[in-house]
């Protein structure tokens, strides 16, 4: 297996009920939260899930803005706006998968 897998390991994750996927994402991204052993590992490994989708996200968007910009300038606006967005939850999904390592540790 190469490294992106070995990063991206999610059986504890999609062994998760959904109820249980609601508890996973809400001990991601929210802070201040007491998880059950099964969800604090669980929220461990979608960090790296999170983090690489918003990381492609934020690339598609510039490709948008860079080609809009001087063709389309409401669509380039609107992508400006919404990198802007995911560039926040980017970081606030590293700075939580940061925190959830620490504790998992």
């Amino acid at each position: 297996m190469g490294p992106i897998v070995d990063l991206v390991k999610l059986d504890v994750y999609r062994s998760c009920t959904r109820q249980e996927k609601r508890e996973v994402l809400e001990t991601f991204w929210r802070s201040g939260v007491t998880p059950s052993a099964r969800i604090h590992e669980a929220a461990f490994q979608y960090g790296p899930a999170a983090v690489i989708c918003l990381f492609a996200v934020a690339l598609e968007l510039a490709l948008v803005i860079f080609v809009s910009i001087q063709r389309a300038v409401v669509v380039g606006w609107l992508a400006v706006v919404f990198e802007v967005i995911v560039l926040v939850s980017l970081w606030w999904s590293l700075i939580r998968w940061r925190t959830i390592r620490s504790e998992f540790n």
